[in-house]
């Protein structure tokens, strides 16, 4: 706190003390208003007093942003990766899920226009259209209820407009074969109807070569992408006092896509970017989304209806990264969320409380080969889970400058399965059951927030908050005590808000402090008699850090944007009776890690982490941009910006085995961009990763064998590329 307030008093007097012919030079620039909607209700976000950062449609598109994983680079803490099935795993501050299954939750609550999207495959949704996203930073556990520990990323799409036609169309060319095209069109129809119409296509080909490929061989390149998404979305407002708003949403994901890089002495190249690849890699995924938002002005509030429906499709198989050998994947899932809210402002009091419904219904089907005519197949034809919550939240003005905020909520949930692990033929036919898994467990939580913000100046806020979160529980393979219990964190973080020098120049700060505690962890249990992998509560972990936002018009032509983050993440509490598969392996009894275990005792042997650095979470991050912009005499203006992302070393998974750990890096942007006078086309010629640095966004020891020496699971952020796009309006 003592740093973000010398920080903020020592800005403030140079902008008392600035130039007074800068100050001339610039007294007509200034920085733009943002409105977020973090707390379920328009305001400015420098008058939120949340930790939170608003990245706007226009950034998304000139920066290249297509999808949630490529926001890491925007947000201080946000680490994404991408899965070769699709799935996103997205860590804030050192908290997240590796568990992308049917059965696992994410940490981080992700919706798009107020509607949840519960499984980490249907976040990987194209960024088009898209007005703006809000990521909250923190455990929003009162107004975004189970599975926000972490954080939520509120994707708001652009809404249709009554009584503006307009519309515009883009494409993008670049290396790897890249082809991008998008669109939109808003169409009034009468005074009280609108549609709003787009899509967005994207492909490239594969970034790894597979070396092996070609007709009987087997194996095709990975890493491409070949992407269709179209949105349809209409308002009716047939009065001042009520509207709502329809949506459609469609989602087709083809081509390859990623794969765990191979490991082995037969099969590793020596590169990232190319493969003995066994398997052509396929995917023929689909999702489908719709949903309502109602809007009724009673007068002394608002009352909201939020309705939304999911369905998902998965079809892809894989490859074992260690064997070659194939598997497959085959899944359906279905989710309804209702979501009733009132929300107003009583004398002093701005207050919103309301009620909300969860279900999802899931059926998997995942195969992998063993032998000729003989599969492992995991087959769960029936996995459901239920949640509904009542909440809360009030901000009450006690004097014109300080205000006081308190929320709560309450939770249920309900998770069950069954199904099992069997053997099956080449028919598909079941030969012997492994395993059944079979579970049904309940769990209930309140979560609280307090919360106080003062004025400083006109310009400036200090806010303080506590608050919880909670992740639900669940269970893994088997019968019987095979459930574990839910994430709990406890939050403590304050912050300033600032603006000085005539409104250019944006300087936020936060510090925040975390007591975690269950956090869930794979392990060594027993099932059927035999040691296997589950998952359980560890006790403890605290992480601590501070992060820095700021954005600077120097002059009419010039702006300079930053931030920095830095963060200390490590397990205060940490031991696994049973310990895991390395722990047991006495081959690692002379393998670096952070962990410590008696290597004299008989596996399995109870092993302490406690004390290792949490995974994903690099000490020092940094964000840097500078934008300048020349009005041509012919007409027009060129707008360059050059930008670079510094994050320094990390562990990608909480052994501490150098194996899995990702050195620093830098990651550089370049963009030279040509706007027409009348604004209505613009072409774009840009360079992503000028270092084409090879940086591994997750990484895991090879659980199989035991071996920390034998990687599994390697997965790459893009190497360098470029392209030209040009864009038009009407």
């Amino acid at each position: 706190m003592r740093i973000m307030l010398f920080a903020s008093t020592a800005v403030a007097i140079v902008g008392l003390h600035a130039p007074t012919a800068y100050a001339q030079d610039t007294a007509q620039v200034q920085l733009d208003e943002v409105v977020v909607t973090a707390q379920r209700r328009s305001e400015n976000l420098q008058k939120t007093p949340l930790t939170v950062s608003a990245v706007t449609g226009e950034k998304l598109e000139s920066q290249g942003i297509k999808s949630v994983v490529d926001l890491g680079s925007q947000v201080p803490a946000l680490q994404i990766t991408s899965s070769g099935g699709g799935a996103a795993q997205i860590f804030l501050r050192g908290i997240g899920s590796t568990n992308t299954t049917e059965v696992g939750d994410p940490a981080v609550a992700y919706h798009i226009d107020g509607i949840y999207i519960a499984r980490s495959t249907s976040v990987g949704s194209l960024f088009y259209d898209i007005d703006r996203v809000e990521v909250l930073r923190g455990p929003q556990g009162t107004l975004y209820g189970r599975n926000a520990t972490a954080g939520a990323i509120n994707v708001i799409t652009k809404k249709p407009k009554l009584g503006d036609y307009e519309g515009y169309g883009s494409v993008d060319v670049g290396n790897y074969g890249a082809l991008t095209t998008s669109g939109a069109v808003n169409i009034p129809v009468g005074e009280t109807l609108a549609v709003r119409a787009a899509f967005q296509q994207s492909r490239h080909d594969g970034y790894v070569t597979a070396l092996n490929s070609g007709p009987g061989t087997g194996g095709n390149d990975r890493y491409d992408q070949d992407d269709k998404s179209a949105r349809v979305q209409a308002l009716w407002k047939p009065s001042d006092v009520f509207s709502v708003r329809l949506t459609a949403d469609y989602l087709h994901q083809g081509g390859a896509g990623g794969g765990d890089q191979t490991y082995g002495t037969a099969r590793v190249t020596g590169d990232p970017w190319t493969c003995n690849c066994s398997v052509n890699l396929y995917r023929n995924n689909r999702f489908f989304s719709t949903g309502g938002e109602a809007n009724w002005d009673l007068g002394f509030a608002t009352l909201t209806y939020l309705m939304g429906y999911n369905f998902s499709r998965l079809d892809r198989n894989g490859e074992n990264a260690s064997t070659g050998a194939p598997n497959y994947f085959k899944g359906k899932d279905r989710t309804w969320s209702h979501e009733l809210r009132l929300g107003g402002e009583t004398g002093d009091l701005k207050w919103v409380v309301g009620l909300y419904r969860f279900t999802e219904d899931n059926n998997v089907d995942f195969r992998v080969f063993l032998a000729t005519n003989s599969y492992l197949s995991f087959i769960q034809p029936e996995v459901t889970a239920e949640s509904w919550a009542a909440f809360g939240q009030g901000t009450y003005a006690v004097t014109d400058r300080l205000r006081l905020t308190a929320g709560l909520r309450y939770t249920e949930d309900q998770k069950a399965r069954n199904g099992g692990t069997f053997l099956t033929n080449a028919a598909g036919a079941i030969t012997s059951t492994v395993v059944l898994n079979v579970a049904d467990a309940k769990w209930d939580a309140t979560n609280w927030k307090l919360g106080a913000d003062f004025d400083l100046t006109p310009d400036s806020m200090l806010y303080a908050n506590v608050a919880t979160g909670y992740k639900a529980g669940g269970y893994f393979d088997g019968v019987g005590q095979n459930t574990y219990e839910p994430e709990k964190i406890t939050s403590y973080e304050a912050g300033v808000k600032n603006r000085f020098l005539d409104n250019r120049l944006q300087l936020n700060a936060s510090a925040f402090l975390y007591d975690y505690k269950d956090f869930q962890v794979s392990a060594v249990g027993v099932i059927a008699g035999q040691n296997a992998t589950v998952t359980l509560n560890a006790d403890k972990a605290r992480v601590y850090g501070l992060e820095l936002e700021s954005n600077l018009v120097l002059t009419e032509h010039d702006r300079i944007d930053a931030t920095l983050g830095w963060i200390h993440a490590e397990y205060t509490d940490f031991v696994l009776p049973l310990g895991d598969a390395f722990a047991n392996n006495n081959a690692n009894a002379t393998v670096a890690g952070c962990y410590t275990a008696n290597f004299a005792v008989a596996a399995p042997r109870s092993t302490d982490f406690s004390g290792c650095r949490m995974a994903r979470t690099p000490a020092w991050t940094v964000n840097l941009g500078y934008q300048h912009v020349w009005d041509l005499s012919f007409g027009g203006t060129l707008t360059g910006r050059v930008q670079t992302h510094y994050e320094s070393g990390k562990n990608l998974e909480y052994h501490g085995f150098a194996q899995n750990r990702q050195d620093g890096f830098t990651k550089s942007d370049v963009s030279l961009t040509y706007a027409s006078a009348d604004d209505r086309w613009t072409l774009q010629g840009y360079v992503r990763n000028i270092e084409n640095e090879d940086v591994r966004t997750a990484s895991s020891p090879n659980s199989t064998t035991g071996l920390a020496t034998n990687g599994n699971a390697d997965f790459y952020a893009p190497p360098r590329t470029y392209g030209v796009r040009l864009g038009v309006t009407f």
